[in-house]
C-alpha cells in the first residue's frame, strides 16, 4: 500500500507477493520517503524489495520494530525504530499462524486518517480509514469484519488478499461490503494500482 501525503510517501509492508508478481508496475511508485513494515514476515518485509526502495531514492528511511530490525540487518540494511512524524504506533503481536510464529506485529497510524494494522486483531484504536486484512492464513473474514466492527472506522480498504484471483477478491469485497453497511462502515476496494483520495 503507498499513501501519498503533502509530506511525501510512504510505501507500506513491501513484500514478495508485490515484488514477484508482476501485476504491478513498481517503476511507477516514484520517490518513496518512508518504508513503514509492520512485522518480519515475507510478505511483508522482502530484503531484495526494500534494498531496490533503497538504492533507487534518495532520502528512503526504513521503520519497524526490533524484530524486523534484526531480520534486516542480516541484509545489511538499516531499520529505524523510533516513531517517525505524522505516525502513530500500536505494538501488538502477530496472530498465531498454522505454523505457531505470531511475530511482533507494529500497527501504524498515518496521520490520523489511515491505519494499517499488520497482521493483527489487537490493535485497540483506528483512525477513520481502516486497511483491513480480509483473506488471512491467521484468521478468518468472520474476524476481521468483527474486528472492524470493534474498532468502528468509517472506512475500510481490504487488503491481505493478494493470494486470490479477481475475482475473488472481488466476490469476498462485495460480501463484506453489504455485511458492514448497516453498522456505518464503507467498504473501499482497491485493485492493483488503483488510488483512493480521503
Amino acid at each position: 500500500m503507498l499513501v501519498e501525503s503533502d509530506d511525501g510517501s510512504i510505501l507500506l509492508d513491501p513484500g514478495f507477493f508485490t515484488w514477484q508478481s508482476r501485476e504491478f508496475d513498481l517503476d511507477s511508485l516514484g520517490e518513496v520517503q518512508r518504508v513503514l513494515i509492520t512485522h518480519e514476515h515475507g510478505d511483508h518485509a522482502n530484503p531484495e524489495f526494500i534494498r531496490w526502495l533503497l538504492d533507487r531514492g534518495e532520502d528512503v528511511t526504513v521503520y519497524s520494530n526490533r524484530a524486523v530490525q534484526r531480520v534486516l540487518a542480516e541484509h545489511d540494511i538499516e531499520v529505524v525504530t523510533d516513531v517517525p512524524n505524522g505516525i502513530d504506533i500500536e505494538d501488538v503481536m502477530h496472530e498465531m499462524t498454522p505454523t505457531g510464529s505470531a511475530p511482533p506485529n507494529r500497527a501504524f497510524t498515518i496521520d490520523g486518517v489511515l491505519t494499517h494494522p499488520g497482521d493483527s486483531y489487537q490493535p485497540t484504536r483506528t483512525a477513520p480509514v481502516l486497511a483491513l486484512p480480509l483473506l488471512v492464513l491467521w484468521g478468518s473474514t468472520t474476524l476481521s469484519v468483527e474486528f472492524a466492527r470493534r474498532l468502528g472506522p468509517k472506512q475500510v480498504i481490504p487488503v491481505h488478499d493478494f493470494y486470490t484471483s479477481s475475482s475473488g477478491r472481488r466476490f469476498i469485497s462485495e460480501m463484506v461490503k453489504g455485511v458492514l453497511l448497516p453498522d456505518g462502515i464503507e467498504l473501499v476496494p482497491l485493485d492493483w494500482g488503483e488510488s483512493y483520495t480521503i
